[in-house]
């Protein structure tokens, strides 16, 4: 209850610092910050049941390809290798573009770059759906596209619900937010080989999630705002290194310049707690990663060694792995 009095006031928002880092200003009177005492509205609760929904249908995008990636393999007359290389593309392109994204949302709409990675991502992962056989450069080219699209909500999402709710409620949000990452990948397996059962051709599992893309684009639009109150303006005025730069409203200080994006990256690179976390966190996707795309492939060459199964030569293979 106490911690808000030793905050300053935060600056009016067409004035605001962005960026991990801020040049250092003249320093103002410290403001007290009232704790608002009134829950988060209804509708903030709403636009994050359609953030949620559309990391439903995000990581549902990213696990369709291992749920029929035997029928993938054999379909553009693939070898181990290249089939691991399907998923590389996807995650080099991911990992080199979520860092831009990350800049670009901290100084423009966020709203307008959430859209278009919806749109993006869900226009490239249908028109994967009808690429020839004989053109498989295409489908990687087209995973490396998704894996920019996707790049642009999963960094952009959260700091929305971040604005929305105060200390307490912002972790439960965001925790009920990334739930979405394990209970949608495993819906893309289900969907994935559910589809290609069901439709006998492999090629539908890429046209289900467009259609809920253009649903969680279409409530983007009418219900997430441009422009999202923080509300925790004090506490979010702290820089990456934990100390607040932000001056006072007062005639006559300067503000501190928009930082670049070197600027933020060497910021985070002091920061122990953020680099230590981030390492553990590859360590740990590298492993379900590489578990998850490669785990049913595994299984259903175990059961042909044991004369379970006989090798699949022709769609759609028996995706129930």
């Amino acid at each position: 209850p106490s911690e808000n009095t030793n905050l300053q006031s935060q600056p009016p928002p067409e004035e605001w610092n962005y960026g991990a880092t801020a040049a250092p200003v003249s320093p103002g009177p410290f403001v007290p910050v009232p704790a608002s005492k009134s829950g988060p509205p209804r509708r903030d609760y709403l636009i994050a049941a359609v953030l949620c929904y559309g990391n439903l249908i995000n990581f549902m995008d990213w696990f369709v390809v291992p749920g029929i990636l035997l029928d993938i393999k054999n379909y553009f007359n693939l070898s181990d290798g290249d089939t691991g290389l399907l998923h590389t593309v996807f995650i080099l392109c991911y990992m080199v573009s979520a860092p831009i994204f990350g800049y670009l949302s901290d100084r423009y709409n966020r709203k307008i770059i959430l859209g278009a990675g919806i749109f993006f991502w869900s226009g490239v992962t249908l028109g994967s759906s009808f690429i020839s056989e004989s053109y498989s450069w295409i489908f990687f080219l087209s995973r490396g596209l998704v894996g920019i699209g996707t790049a642009s909500y999963s960094t952009v999402a959260p700091t929305i619900i971040a604005d929305l709710f105060e200390e307490g409620k912002r972790t439960t949000m965001l925790s009920i937010f990334y739930i979405f990452i394990p209970v949608g990948s495993g819906l893309g397996y289900v969907l994935a080989a559910g589809m290609a059962n069901a439709m006998e051709d492999w090629h539908w599992a890429f046209r289900i999630t467009p259609c809920m893309g253009v649903l969680a684009l279409v409530l983007l639009i009418l219900l997430v705002p441009h422009r999202t109150q923080r509300r925790t303006a004090a506490h979010r005025a702290l820089s990456i290194s934990g100390t607040i730069r932000v001056a006072a409203e007062k005639p006559g200080v300067r503000r501190a310049a928009k930082t670049t994006w070197c600027q933020d990256v060497l910021s985070l690179a002091k920061n122990w707690s953020f680099v230590w976390s981030s390492l553990g966190l590859t360590a740990m996707a590298f492993v379900t990663g590489a578990l998850g795309i490669w785990v049913p492939l595994f299984l259903h060459r175990a059961q042909i060694v044991q004369g379970l199964v006989t090798p699949c030569c022709q769609e759609p293979c028996n995706s129930s792995n």
